[in-house]
Formats: structure tokens, sequence, C-alpha cells
């Protein structure tokens, strides 16, 4: 960074980025920087950004107000979009998503925390340093919240990307952030917006709740998003989270869901209350209720937990890439407990018979 803010204004023009955008180098330090020249109504907000320093956020040195606009001084990233990387073929795994994604929420995580809302998160607006570091970029279109303000007085955002609030539904707050990230994640995996292919894999429950319509039905918070990227559960999600095997939309998973919860308690109750008189009986008769109760705990415990149960971290972990690779050797797993209960019931019975 420059060494004091009297230096700081030293510096002599080296390229144009862009449209009221250059690149400049500071005359004492050779340090590099990007000038921008904004609306004056952008003071404020870029006021506001000076006083952050964050590793994922581009950093804004200083700003003036001069002949009717705002002129600021920001940090120069050396690296490439993300945006540049999709275009170029390539493609993000789910590791490498889930990590990028985490930089960006800790990068949003401290706008929101100071009341700015990007509004802008895409794949040309992060960048992607040389040493892995992620960084926010581009604030031309934050805006402060204001809590007594029902909707945004100006209609922004890149389309797609952009939540619905910012089209004058309500005023925009950090879960527009969030709308943006699900959006992005899903392009990083598979090149595309979701309305246009919405990614399968393990990520695509993340991806469907950050794309909500309605904001509350999204992750509350860039730090509630990053919690369960990593995989943990957030406080919110386990405040309306069904039971295992009601998750499904269709009544018929759900009906044997409560068959098998009942028939299981029913079994439960019964060897609880009976396990007593079975050291009471003959050899022959503990060695068939041992029996029994080993194929009670794989048939009707082991098979409803796989098949019902909520299964799908141990899925992802068995097949991180494809998930679905994951169902199909739980379901495998569920199958073989069928198959095993039959037959060590068939075994107890028939080795009971032979006692006899």
């Amino acid at each position: 960074m420059v060494a004091n803010q009297y230096n700081l204004w030293n510096f002599s023009f080296v390229a144009r980025i862009h449209r009221n955008i250059d690149l400049v180098r500071n005359n004492i330090t050779g340090q590099l920087m990007v000038r921008r020249i904004s609306p004056a109504g952008d003071f404020a907000i870029l006021q506001a950004l000076c006083q952050i320093k964050h590793p994922n956020l581009m950093e804004v040195y200083d700003l003036r107000s001069q002949d009717g606009v705002c002129i600021s001084l920001c940090e120069f990233i050396n690296g490439t979009t993300l945006a540049f990387q999709v275009e170029s073929g390539n493609l993000y795994d789910v590791k490498s998503a889930r990590k990028i994604l985490c930089q960006i929420c800790e990068g949003l995580a401290e706008l929101h925390s100071r009341g700015i809302v990007h509004r802008d998160i895409k794949p040309e607006n992060i960048m992607i340093t040389g040493d892995g570091t992620v960084k926010i970029i581009d604030y031309s279109i934050c805006r402060l919240i204001k809590p007594n303000q029902h909707k945004d007085t100006t209609v922004l955002g890149t389309a797609g990307y952009a939540s619905p609030e910012q089209f004058g539904f309500a005023q925009t707050s950090g879960k527009a952030d969030i709308y943006a990230c699900g959006v992005l994640l899903n392009y990083l995996l598979t090149g595309r917006l979701p309305n246009e292919e919405l990614h399968q894999g393990a990520l695509k429950h993340i991806i469907v709740r950050c794309i909500e319509i309605d904001e509350r039905k999204r992750f509350q918070s860039a730090e509630e998003l990053k919690m369960v990227l990593l995989g943990k559960k957030s406080n919110s999600s386990r405040a309306y989270r069904p039971l295992p095997g009601f998750r499904s939309k269709h009544v018929f998973p759900k009906i044997i869901s409560v068959l098998f919860i009942i028939i299981w308690l029913i079994m439960l109750l019964t060897y609880i209350a009976g396990f007593p008189l079975i050291m009471k009986y003959e050899l022959k008769y503990r060695i068939q209720q041992l029996i029994l109760m080993v194929n009670f705990l794989f048939f009707w415990t082991l098979f409803p937990y796989i098949l019902f149960g909520d299964v799908f971290r141990l899925s992802e972990k068995i097949s991180p890439n494809n998930p679905r690779n994951g169902r199909y050797i739980m379901s495998f797993f569920g199958v073989l407990s069928i198959l095993f209960g039959i037959a060590l019931l068939f075994i107890g019975l028939h080795i009971t018979n032979n006692m006899m």
C-alpha cells in the first residue's frame, strides 16, 4: 500500500482500462492503482468503503470530490476474473467452487456488517490472484441499506444475477447478494445460468435455496451460506427442516415412512419389555431371540435409515463430484440390508427348528 495519503495522489497515467477507469502508477512508490471517476452521489458509499480493509475485497485507498464528480483510488489486483476462467473452458469442480464461494462469503459478510450491499456479484466482478485469493471488485452500484426505505430508488443489476427485489419489488439487502452467489455458483459448475442448466450435483440444494424468489427462504446471511458450504448445518435450516422420510413432495414416501416408524417402535418396545424374559428361556430360545434381535437391528433400523434418512452428506463424501453415484451406493446398501435381514431370519428359524 502507498506509504501515506499525501503521496497517494502523486501518480502518472498508465493505461485506460474502461470508460472512467484508468490504470495509474504512483510516482514515489511505483505502485499500480486504479483510478475511477464516479458520480458525485457515490461519495458517501465510497467513503464507507475507504474504512474497510479485507483480504477478499478490493481496497479503496482514498477519494476526492472534484468538478462535480467523485475520484477514487483503488487497489490494482493482478489476476483473472472468474468469467475469463469459465469462458476459457475451465469449469470448476465442487471442491474448487466451494472454496471460491467461501471466500466471496467472507468478503460479503464484511460489506454487510457495514450496511453495504454490493448488488453486482457476477463472474466479471470476482478476481482470483496468483496465490488463489478471491477478490470482489467493482463497487459502482453498491448501496447503503436504508432502514426506512421500502424499495430501491434506482433499478440496477446484471440480468440473470440480480435478485427480484433489485427490480423495484423491495429494498435490496444482503440477501440480494446471496441470490447472486447462487447464480454464480451454478455458473462455475456448469458454465450456464440456473434457468438454462441447473447443477445436479452435490451443491444443487445450496444453489436452489440461494435463488429463491422469496428472500425469506434464502440463506439469511453470508455467514450462514459459508457455514452450509463447509458442510455445517445452520440454525435456520434446523428450524424448519422436516424429519427424514418426510422431505419428499410426494405422499407415498411419507406413508411408507410412517409405517416403518410405527413398526420400528412396536418391535423396539416389544424387545425392551421382553428381554428379561428371554434370559429365563432355554438356550435354543435364547439363540432364536438373539438372532431375531440382530435381524431387527439390520433390517428394521439400518434399512429405513439408509432409504429414508438424511444420507446426502454421506453420499456426497462417497462421490463428491457426482453425488448420484453416492446415492446409488447408498441404495445398494439399503437393498443389501433387506436381503441380509431376510436371510438372517430364515437362518434363525432353520437353526431353532434343528434344535427342537
